[in-house]
């Protein structure tokens, strides 16, 4: 069964009965995206941010396998690469982008994607956390210290991948601000179970040289930096 919904917007100081004003948008395009407005003439202009990376991803997608998007923001990637997987587990811990990634899902009438409001880590990372909230975009939100002007804060939940008991994953997308190391160490035995998938991440590699030497030599994947994208790399299982 599938439920096909619209935009009902009311006056914000109105009472909630009066109807004089109401304004109905009905979305019959096939994928909607929430995004935030402070990007609104990026988006307008340029459509989503990092389009032909994910038009890039769809070759790693698998109609029998599973789609991890950590670190999902509002569902480019998984409202995009949805219908390319089996599955799609969408994991973001920032309440309000969650609550856009969950808007996003359900008017697009897309019924295999599963919406997670945790973040993901290691085991010395499980339980409550601070994510410092740096924009208006809920982007770049850490639970590491940054030297950006910190607007709000958080509690959320994390978990480690491993707990998820995934056997299946057959792509991976990770864009965690800092704690990619972090979710590597929590995400082993998935790995291993779901033989080594290909895993697409943004990292600096000036700043962040334990997480490529960790890859490499820890988990046995090679990594090279994908052309025309600004720190984002990809890494593969060494045969």
């Amino acid at each position: 069964m599938s439920t096909s919904y619209f935009l009902l917007s009311k006056n914000r100081q109105a009472p909630i009965d009066q109807n004089e004003d109401n304004q109905i948008v009905y979305l019959n395009r096939r994928k909607v995206f929430l995004l935030p407005e402070i990007n609104i003439d990026y988006y307008s202009k340029l459509g989503l941010f990092e389009s032909q990376l994910i038009e890039w991803c769809k070759q790693f997608c698998k109609k029998d396998r599973i789609f991890l998007d950590i670190g999902a923001h509002t569902g480019t990637y998984s409202i995009s690469l949805a219908e390319y997987c089996g599955e799609v587990y969408s994991f973001e811990p920032q309440r309000a982008t969650y609550y856009a990634l969950c808007g996003g899902v359900a008017l697009s009438d897309i019924h295999n994607i599963t919406c997670c409001n945790v973040g993901l880590g290691s085991e010395a990372q499980v339980g409550k956390q601070t994510l410092n909230i740096v924009s208006r975009d809920g982007g770049g939100s850490t639970i590491h210290q940054t030297a950006d002007t910190v607007l709000n804060t958080e509690t959320i939940e994390i978990r480690t991948l491993d707990s998820f008991g995934f056997t299946n994953v057959g792509f991976i997308k990770m864009d965690v601000e800092e704690n990619e190391l972090f979710v590597l160490k929590g995400a082993r035995k998935t790995l291993e179970a779901s033989g080594f998938p290909p895993i697409v991440f943004e990292s600096n590699i000036d700043t962040n040289t334990a997480l490529f030497t960790y890859i490499r030599t820890e988990i046995g994947y090679s990594v090279i930096k994908i052309y025309g994208c600004v720190n984002m790399y990809l890494a593969t299982k060494n045969v």
